[in-house]
């Protein structure tokens, strides 16, 4: 999940990280909670309205195009998905969402049916249908069309008719998903067995969307509520207005509430005015939250002041800051090395705004995600030790190519400390004898920008992020490192543009693997082959996430589904 996106889905509990990662209940384990209505709120009451203050707009509310990780916590009040994730004080778990149970499977994990929900309607009042749960995921065949999306489906998904989406290949079927006759359950027959395939069906690429409603693009305007909130107005750029829907229940939903009359977000805050506001706690932020501005040039004063402690949110994020060198412009491997060395992730850190940003990495994968992790050295030195610059090592490496590729383009977004970033790193590559060309991109559609192959201007060294799609390898290095997940024309989350065979061969070893733990280990030996072999990215450091809220909001939380300081359970106090 992408911070992107990309954040994808991060955990922010520890031990949810650190336990069986892939311990999916069974369905034979099934809790009166998870029929709904969600748990009890504490202190909660209805009315009001509730603030969300962004400084960029969402890329996409689309549930096929949405891949960020705050979008994809927020759109929750107004879109559902197979299965979902619940955090009640502090304790995050899987829950079942359109469908009654967390699916079974009879064959290691190769094909999966979920049962349904009955009695479901969108916002005008018609029925949810497994048909629509089905186009659902059949439209994100579409990415031509629909991009920004997680390739899931795609990637997982047998697919004999060489199916390419109703867009392209209207007469043909995909096969591998199928409605029971009664349409009260949904099957799933998979290329390779996936034991984790519940985690991945919270994604929206596995939500309903009715095929006569389906407007392509436009979709990403409106789509099509089955939560408690549906969209009244959006106007892109500036604000989205929610409101209650009216056909939605709580007796079948084990995670939602609906305590604001009306959610109001609003785009375009700059960083440092939309932090004092919010320390402030004036105007519209009394009761509201921002899901894009953290807490970093007053960090000082409000981390540990009791005076902030009631509504201050400090907490370990699993979102991995990094570099991706683009491996389809910087072919010479002696050039990625040398901007491996030459980052300083010392300098980078500070811009980010010191140790309360988060601490150094080596790896995109969290230390507590074993037994994948690995502490291993980028350019012969223990990051978390010495992270300052390799200067010398850098000069070295370039000299050894001396008629490589040395202009290079960096792509940043216009957002928050990622231009401070930018510049830091920057001034590291410039001082070993790079010539650096900026490319600061627009907030909204960024990733999208920078997954754009072939095209004029394309970025040779990327700033992103990524958190976790769950709480494992597997929900990070196929993501982000995988050459199959590309296309010609789009990396996907593969902003590396990594597609060598070798690597490859070792992915497809690794989808056939049906021991979790060994699976883990190889996409732990695939990830530090990438950084120490192929200098693929620049990991430079995990992100520590530092939020506030309004004083007149209850029930915000640090999500462990989506590690985001979520408004889900939030409440406008009387």
């Amino acid at each position: 999940m992408k911070l992107h996106r990309k954040a994808g889905l991060v955990v922010a509990v520890a031990a949810l990280a650190a336990t069986a990662v892939y311990a999916v209940p069974s369905a034979n384990a099934a809790n009166a909670s998870w029929n709904g209505p969600a748990p009890a709120i504490k202190g909660a009451v209805t009315g009001g309205t509730l603030n969300i203050l962004n400084q960029g707009d969402f890329e996409h509310v689309d549930p096929a195009r949405n891949y960020v990780g705050g979008t994809l916590d927020f759109y929750r009040f107004f879109i559902r998905t197979l299965t979902q994730y619940r955090t009640i004080n502090g304790k995050t778990e899987l829950v079942p969402d359109l469908a009654s149970d967390l699916g079974t499977t009879k064959d290691s994990g190769k094909t999966w049916v979920f049962k349904l929900r009955t009695g479901l309607k969108y916002e005008d009042g018609s029925a949810v249908t497994c048909a629509d749960l089905k186009y659902g995921v059949e439209r994100t065949y579409n990415d031509d069309v629909l991009d920004g999306g997680t390739t899931y489906a795609h990637d997982m998904l047998a697919n004999p008719t060489d199916y390419k989406g109703p867009y392209t290949t209207p007469d043909k079927d995909l096969t591998s998903v199928t409605c029971s006759a009664k349409g009260d359950s949904i099957k799933f027959d998979l290329q390779n067995a996936v034991p984790y395939f519940p985690y991945v069906t919270t994604f929206g690429a596995f939500s309903p969307v009715p095929k006569a409603k389906d407007t392509k693009q436009n979709y990403d305007l409106h789509p099509m509520a089955t939560g408690p909130y549906k969209i009244a107005s959006y106007d892109r750029g500036k604000q989205m207005t929610l409101v209650r829907n009216k056909y939605w229940v709580a007796s079948t939903d084990p995670l939602r509430h609906n305590f604001p009359d009306t959610i109001k977000v609003k785009f375009g805050f700059e960083q440092n005015a939309l932090e004092q506001q919010l320390v402030a706690d004036s105007g519209d932020a009394r009761t509201g939250l921002s899901l894009d501005t953290q807490i970093i040039t007053n960090i000082a004063t409000v981390a540990g002041n009791p005076k902030y402690k009631s509504r201050f949110f400090g907490f370990n994020s699993p979102y991995a800051r990094y570099l991706a060198i683009n491996m389809d412009t910087v072919k010479d491997l002696n050039v990625r090395q040398a901007i491996q060395c030459a980052i300083d992730l010392k300098t980078v850190l500070l811009a980010a705004g010191g140790s309360f940003a988060g601490a150094y990495a080596n790896s995109l994968i969290p230390s507590n995600v074993n037994p994948a992790y690995r502490n291993f050295n980028i350019c012969g030195r223990d990051v978390h030790k010495n992270p300052e610059a390799q200067i010398a090592a850098a000069k070295a490496l370039l000299a050894k190519s001396p008629n490589a590729k040395k202009d290079l383009i960096l792509a940043y977004r216009d957002k928050g400390v990622e231009p401070a970033r930018a510049e830091a790193e920057q001034q590291a590559l410039q001082a070993v004898g790079f010539t650096v060309t900026m490319q600061k991109l627009p907030r909204a559609d960024y990733y999208t920008a920078i997954g754009k192959r072939g095209v004029a201007n394309e970025p040779d060294v990327i700033q992103t992020s990524w958190g976790f799609d769950w709480p494992a390898a597997s929900g990070i290095v196929p993501a982000l490192l995988d050459g199959s997940t590309m296309t010609a024309e789009d990396s996907h989350s593969n902003y590396s543009r990594q597609n060598v065979p070798a690597i490859q061969a070792l992915f497809d070893k690794a989808s056939k693997t049906i021991s979790i733990p060994a699976q883990e280990k190889l996409y732990g030996d695939i990830e530090q082959k990438l950084i120490q072999d192929y200098a693929a990215v620049v990991p430079t450091y995990i992100e520590t996430s530092n939020f506030m809220a309004g004083s007149k909001l209850g029930g915000v939380q640090a999500d462990g589904g989506y590690g985001t300081i979520s408004p889900l359970y939030a409440y406008v106090k009387k």
